[in-house]
């Protein structure tokens, strides 16, 4: 089998650690028994215990260990003292959960009603603050149109078998690579004669290989400092595809159009569609006015310059606007970007209201790790938080390519940043 393994491609003997152990295991055939651990003739001493609970007597639970015998009473006295402090736990982190939910909405009311002062009649009620603060959004988070892509079981057994990739691997992101090159195909109107893709925060550039080699699109990956050469896809590619997927060092800010008139010349492109895949935070409104800028006419332009048609903005991780990994708010930038959007204009007072629903729009995230505690309160709470921040960008695509849509775009088995 190491032959179709997808491991094997990635170099390297994964199970040469076992071989010791294997040949430990197989050195006891026939009716040879392995080695028993040892055990106390007193019982289980430590004080985590695996029980089964079966009906004993008159209605009660009779507990029991995994190999059927039953707890010694000082063994179910432990279990039970356990339970309870399990209970306790969960009761103190349901109750931390309410007292966060309790204090965020006052506040955040707080704020957008000092915010909103200078109207004839105070808006009444948190959800019609926000929709007097940052403009009432289109749609809903769970109304969006699910967009995952044509023919989505076929278009991803196609796909998925052009790689050689980990199973887990390819089941979290080859759904998102799939739906993001439709996306691609659909802004270019189906016609990739001269068109060239604009991969903003490209990293190991997976989706603009799949780009270059499956729509025959080159790529310009712009990305602030490329990874090193051996995790970079395009290396993977044959000589004639590699060429199509072209690397510019650059932050997005000083990618401007004489940048990509320079690149596109050189490689006779005319139009582009830009493209980012989970940008976090504040890197989603980087990408747009990225996307502005390049869409802004130009004296200085020649004729056959080349043309921005369209943007695909895959956004992410709405909570690290108010705290990135570098442990910075971007609140600030966020607001000054989006200024003209707001209804009400900016402020210091937005600016702490958008903080708010930052840090409170990690709720919907935490809402998938195990043993959370986020009440379904809080949820709703947090996508009409991230409802409300992204019209703003919504809006400010919508001036420069005339329209823009928000869609789901992938399962939430994959990613809950499906935005």
């Amino acid at each position: 089998k190491t032959s179709t393994n997808p491991l094997s491609a990635m170099g390297g003997n994964c199970c040469s650690g076992l071989a010791p152990i294997l040949s430990q295991l197989q050195t006891h055939s026939g009716n040879e028994s392995l080695p028993k651990p040892l055990t106390s003739s007193s019982g289980p001493s430590s004080s985590s215990i695996e029980t089964e609970q079966k009906p004993g007597k008159n209605g009660e639970i009779d507990r029991q260990c995994p190999n059927g015998e039953p707890l010694s009473k000082r063994q179910q006295k432990k279990q039970v003292l356990k339970d309870a402090r399990n209970d306790r736990k969960d009761q103190k982190k349901a109750q931390k959960q309410s007292d966060a939910l309790s204090s965020a909405l006052r506040n955040l009311e707080g704020f957008l009603g000092e915010h909103l002062q200078g109207q004839d009649a105070l808006p009444e009620g948190l959800a019609t603050r926000l929709c007097a603060a940052f403009g009432t959004p289109a749609i809903s988070y769970r109304q969006l149109p699910i967009a995952h892509g044509p023919c989505t079981s076929e278009g991803l057994a196609v796909l998925g078998a052009s790689l050689l990739r980990p199973e887990k691997y390819g089941a979290k992101f080859l759904p998102q690579e799939y739906s993001l090159l439709h996306k691609i195909w659909a802004m270019l109107r189906g016609d990739l004669s001269g068109a060239g893709v604009l991969d903003i925060g490209a990293g190991n550039a997976n989706c603009a290989v799949l780009a270059a080699a499956l729509l025959g699109l080159t790529v310009i990956c712009v990305e602030r400092e490329s990874p090193r050469v051996e995790l970079r896809a395009e290396e993977q590619l044959p000589p004639d595809l590699r060429k199509r997927v072209i690397r510019v060092e650059s932050d997005i800010a000083d990618f401007d159009t004489a940048a990509l008139a320079e690149v596109s010349k050189k490689h006779g492109l005319r139009r582009f569609v830009l493209v980012a895949k989970h940008p976090c935070g504040i890197g989603v409104d980087r990408s747009i006015d990225c996307a502005l800028q390049l869409r802004l006419p130009s004296s200085s332009k020649e004729a056959d310059s080349p043309t921005l048609v369209g943007a695909v903005l895959a956004t992410c991780c709405t909570n690290k606007l108010s705290l990135d990994d570098f442990r910075e708010s971007r609140v600030a930038e966020f607001c000054t970007l989006n200024n003209a959007e707001l209804p009400k204009g900016g402020g210091q007072t937005v600016e702490r209201a958008v903080e708010l629903m930052s840090r409170c729009s990690a709720w919907r995230s935490a809402s998938g790790s195990l043993g959370n505690a986020i009440t379904t309160e809080q949820l709703n709470w947090a996508e009409l938080f991230e409802d409300h921040l992204q019209a703003l960008r919504l809006r400010r695509l919508a001036r420069a390519f005339g329209d823009s849509k928000e869609v789901r775009f992938a399962p939430r088995e994959c990613t809950l940043q499906d935005r």
